[in-house]
This record gives C-alpha cells, structure tokens and sequence, in this order.
C-alpha cells in the first residue's frame, strides 16, 4: 500500500515536467518529438494526430489554434479535468468517490465511438470534414 503515497504526487511531477518542455519547445518545430506512426505508414490522421501541438497551443492560451490541431483533445480536457479532480478528491480525503458518468456501463462505448467517429470523419477529405484534420 505504500506505493500510492507516491502515486499522486508521482503523477502531477511527471505532468509538471511534461508542461514545462511542450510549453518551451514547439512539436511542430523540433524533431525530437515522436511522430504519429499511423499517420507515417498511411498519410491518414489517427485520433490523436496534432494532439503534441494542440498542448503547446493550449499551454500557450491559444484555444483556437489548439482546437485546429485536434478538436476531440481540447472538448475533451473539462472531462478529463472533472474526473482527476473527483480522482484527487477521493485520494486525498481517503474516501470511495465515483463519479456517475465514468462509472456507467455505456461510458466506454460511447468513447470509443467518439473516438472512431472522429478517426474516420477527420480523413474524409471534403467540407466540413476536413476541418476536423490535423495540419502535419
């Protein structure tokens, strides 16, 4: 049991250190971020395609610009954000908290529809498809 004194604080270090190296070095600029190996085999966009850029975008305050590279990531930051909060609330006060709409039975087939949504109408190359794209 030990080890999830470590695991909170563990995780926001990581987070931390990964915040300070997408905000001072721009994916798109630099070659030492991985490539989408997806999209390099294919020329197609997978779900997270532009997801590096959209990050340096966002920790910049440029929303737009961020929602351009990948839309599904930005809608998908205030749900992520309220379950790590109920997650953080639950580890720290020590008490089983869950909140309803992750812990439904439909939760994972609804995402995992999204996410296939998107993966395929981001390729679909003609209007108001070929928004959703990444720009490489």
């Amino acid at each position: 049991m030990r080890y999830k004194t470590w695991y909170l604080p563990g995780i926001l270090t990581g987070l931390a250190i990964l915040a300070v190296v997408y905000y001072r070095y721009d994916p798109g600029r630099y070659i030492y971020f991985p490539k989408c190996p997806f999209h390099s085999l294919t020329g197609l966009d997978c779900p997270g395609c532009g997801s590096q850029r959209a990050i340096h975008a966002l920790l910049h305050g440029r929303v737009a610009q961020a929602a351009d590279h990948n839309l599904l990531l930005v809608m998908s930051l205030p749900f992520l954000a309220v379950h790590y909060y109920h997650k953080t609330r639950a580890a720290v006060s020590r008490h089983a908290y869950a909140w309803g709409l992750i812990g439904h039975p439909a939760t994972a087939k609804v995402i995992f529809v999204v996410v296939v949504l998107f993966w395929v109408l981001r390729n679909v190359p003609a209007a108001p498809f070929h928004y959703l794209a990444s720009d490489h």
